[in-house]
């Protein structure tokens, strides 16, 4: 499997003839080259998104993915968006489109709130996945802070973690949820303006954990 950064939350994965992108959009923040990735991208087989807010389920984003077949999957709170295409897969939901294996989790805020009693991702509107292709398996965490439920996720070779600090979780928790899912490496991921530097330093307190940083546009092999 191929695990390419198009920034932000958004990643392709490439497998065994599939081609799966998760949370495909383009950021301002991330300048030329997001849009450019995005302009010229490969056709998707399936596209996750795992939660209704724009940076994660853009369907102006999606519709240059698309081909005769695409599977467009996302949680219930993206469905007003998505339309017909659309099939709905909430935590606990598990489903196989081809040779790629799809499990949706939980990812919710605990403490970080957009005002007194408003988590910026109340707990129902959504999701992370474990997605596994011959064998390899990947969580992307979506939008979400560390989770009781982060236990049963894996194990797993991969976690795309958030790092942002704000709306999701800090490097040191990014660090620790990917370890409690099992992960070998971790991927940090919707950074905004955290350093990569903080990330570095907050690596120091896990043990066994690699922290792998991907430029806009690199790919990755787990185990290479």
């Amino acid at each position: 499997m191929e695990i390419q950064w198009l920034g932000h939350a958004a990643f392709k994965l490439t497998g065994g003839g599939s081609v799966v992108y998760i949370d495909p959009s383009v950021m301002p923040y991330l300048g030329q080259k997001s849009r450019d990735l995005m302009s010229h991208a490969e056709p998707a087989d399936v596209v996750l998104t795992t939660h209704e807010h724009a940076d994660h389920c853009s369907p102006e984003i999606i519709a240059r993915l698309l081909k005769p077949g695409t599977i467009i999957v996302g949680p219930s709170s993206c469905r007003p968006k998505l339309g017909s295409q659309f099939r709905e897969m909430n935590p606990g939901d598990t489903a196989s489109f081809g040779n790629v294996n799809v499990r949706a989790v939980e990812a919710y805020n605990v403490v970080r709130h957009r005002a007194p009693g408003t988590p910026f991702h109340p707990r129902g509107t959504g999701v992370g996945y474990v997605v596994t292709i011959e064998g390899q398996s990947v969580y992307h965490a979506g939008d979400t802070e560390p989770v009781p439920e982060m236990e049963h996720v894996g194990p797993v070779d991969v976690a795309l973690m958030p790092v942002d600090g704000h709306y999701t979780m800090s490097p040191a928790e990014a660090l620790q949820s990917a370890a409690l899912a099992g992960a070998r490496t971790m991927i940090p991921m919707h950074f905004f303006d955290t350093k990569i530097e903080t990330v570095l330093e907050a690596a120091k307190a896990v043990q066994g954990m690699e922290v792998k940083f991907l430029d806009l546009g690199q790919t990755y092999e787990p185990g290479q």
